[in-house]
């Protein structure tokens, strides 16, 4: 297959286009620095700014999948109105201009999405089937929009799928920005700590992705999320074990909403989701469904590891 990934060289992207070389596809990735991702990932790459340029017809040319990894990360900073936009943009603006863009060889159509499509309050199951309400908060938003934009490639005849990715732990993402705080035994739950966290292991993303784009069942809306989430409480303690430090001091929720302001959401949000049409229609195979497991395959392992997780 010829696939074509915007941003492939974020957290998951790297590790996607790994796997997917392995698997003997044809890789080729936009990116706002070409040369620099060409570099990175050795994989052909061409330069596209989503918010000035309309993709380069050369990247397109014979694509048959692309993957659209592309949006501005929301933990980096607080969510003033001009971040805001560019969080929003990023995400909406550059899926319209590839939809816009797909050429008549493109059968797949893979989406970045995220479980901020639901309420994030409570203790609810939610899968797939549930119905996004009218009213809607600025998570809830971006994670709509940016379904309903994928969403226009069907008008195409093209398939298309929208992961609703949970909390990625891997060498990078949340893990990353928590690791310098547990490593000082100073971590520990946020908020009252029962908030529930929907995660999975960086190579189950990487196997979701990879079996979206080249599984034609796949299609619609997928939550990619382990079948058994954990609240913060149960995160923190089993993080601190893992790196064998103490997790209980508590972070309380209006410390997060002065430093973070509504950002702090990410962290007291509580998302209770299970991946249900990964499991009962596609028999998706998870390799991590414990989290002990999942963090011990991490960070049970050589300092040199570790060390890549910090760096």
């Amino acid at each position: 297959m010829n696939i074509l990934i915007t941003g492939a060289s974020g957290f998951i992207g790297r590790q996607l286009v790994r796997r997917l070389q392995q698997e003997h596809q044809n890789i080729t990735v936009l990116s706002r620095n070409g040369a620099r991702a060409s570099q990175l990932l050795g994989v052909p790459a061409f330069d596209w700014d989503y918010a000035t340029q309309d993709v380069p017809a050369e990247a397109l040319q014979d694509c048959q999948v692309i993957i659209n990894l592309m949006g501005e990360n929301l933990g980096d900073g607080r969510w003033t109105k001009a971040r805001k936009h560019e969080i929003y943009a990023s995400r909406i603006l550059s899926t319209r201009k590839l939809v816009a863009a797909a050429p008549e060889s493109l059968q797949a159509f893979v989406c970045g999405s995220a479980i901020g499509i639901y309420p994030g309050s409570g203790d609810d199951l939610y899968d797939e089937s549930y119905a996004v309400p009218e009213q809607l908060s600025f998570m809830q938003t971006i994670c709509h929009d940016w379904e309903v934009e994928a969403a226009r490639i069907e008008g195409k005849g093209v398939r298309r799928v929208s992961i609703r990715t949970g909390v990625v732990l891997g060498h990078g993402g949340m893990l990353q920005k928590l690791l310098p705080v547990f490593k000082l035994g100073l971590g520990g739950p946020v908020g009252n700590g029962r908030q529930w966290l929907p995660w999975i292991h960086i190579d189950d993303i990487v196997s979701v992705y990879t079996a979206a784009a080249l599984d034609t069942r796949y299609h619609g809306p997928v939550n990619a999320v382990t079948p058994n989430p954990v609240r913060y409480r149960e995160f923190a303690t089993a993080f601190g074990k893992a790196l064998q430090r103490p997790a209980f001091f508590p972070t309380p929720a209006f410390v997060l909403k002065l430093a973070l302001g509504e950002a702090a959401v990410l962290a007291l949000n509580s998302y209770h989701i299970v991946p249900k049409r990964l499991q009962e229609e596609y028999g998706f195979q998870f390799k991590f469904i414990d989290l002990p497991a999942a963090l011990a395959d991490l960070f049970d392992k050589s300092d040199a590891v570790k060390q890549d997780i910090a760096s």
